[in-house]
């Protein structure tokens, strides 16, 4: 079976497509049509990504689509994760496919059903056609590294922080964060290493002032590979509902993920070794689960 999945979401979203394609790759060949960095992280599980933001995807909304400039794969179905309220989408996609079955799904679960977006993105699939048990795809995920080859090597004794998410509503204050560098003592020495994007500018210039005598090393926007092999060799992570934070838990990297405005039941990170903090949680009482954390390794 061949499927072309359109979902031209953030890392995040992106990424719990995982547990889904992680179960089909044997049975079905899936091409992505999406958004970076997200599709290069998932490229071992597909058969081809495709780059939504190249080609003129965007005219499939178009009253007259520009079918001749697409690169649509030769595929049996096809399953879309879009708002189209309008169905211009479909109707694009039926002038460009012809015959082909076009399933059509909002890109999330509604808020009030409670169900994990990656579950309810399986659920989807399977009815679509597609050869999956969605229940078995999470369970899975949460006893495997889906992207991952092996066990990660954790070899750097290193502790990885994200203090930034897409949404300004999920991270911790700048302060927070401050002082749970500043009050680093867990009776080993670790390298600690602070990842930042253009996100998180603001915390950026507060951090780097308020650390300047602090041993700790920044890095800002990594290239993926990169930033893979950071965490991969991680002996713990610690960040926000985020999509760098979904990453570190498919790549089998235990993962702290602290929640502030949204739904561990929904987003929560899947992997084989995550602890879920809710806000608010004393300080006090993250570092003790750090603690207990650094203890497994």
């Amino acid at each position: 079976m061949r499927a072309l999945i359109i979902r031209p979401s953030a890392l995040g979203d992106t990424l719990l497509l995982a547990p889904a394609l992680y179960q089909i790759a044997d049975n079905a060949k899936v091409s992505l049509l999406g958004r970076k960095p997200g599709i290069d992280f998932l490229k071992p599980l597909l058969l081809d990504s495709i780059d939504y933001e190249k080609g003129g995807w965007h005219t499939l909304f178009f009253e007259q689509p520009h079918c001749k400039d697409l690169s649509l794969p030769d595929v049996d179905t096809v399953i879309c994760f879009l708002s189209d309220p309008s169905g211009s989408l479909k109707k694009g996609l039926r002038k460009c496919l012809k015959n082909i079955p076009i399933f059509s799904f909002p890109p999330f679960p509604q808020r009030q059903e409670k169900n994990h977006v990656a579950l309810y993105l399986a659920s989807c699939l399977k009815k679509a056609g597609l050869p999956i048990n969605p229940e078995k795809s999470i369970d899975e995920a949460q006893r495997r590294p889906l992207l991952g080859e092996g066990k990660p090597s954790r070899s750097e004794g290193t502790i990885v922080l994200h203090p930034g998410s897409g949404s300004k509503k999920k991270v911790y204050s700048p302060e927070f964060w401050l002082n749970l560098i500043r009050n680093k003592d867990f009776g080993i020495s670790y390298k600690w290493i602070l990842l930042l994007g253009p996100a998180e500018e603001k915390c950026d210039q507060i951090i780097s002032k308020e650390l300047s005598d602090i041993e700790i090393e920044i890095i800002h926007s990594p290239h993926k590979d990169r930033l893979l092999s950071l965490l991969k060799k991680a002996s713990l992570y610690i960040g926000h509902d985020s999509g760098i934070t979904h990453l570190a838990a498919m790549l089998g990297t235990r993962t702290i993920c602290l929640f502030k405005n949204s739904d561990p039941l929904q987003w929560a990170p899947l992997g084989t070794d995550v602890t879920i903090i809710l806000y608010p949680t004393p300080l006090q009482v993250i570092y003790k689960k750090i603690k207990d954390e650094l203890s497994k390794v």
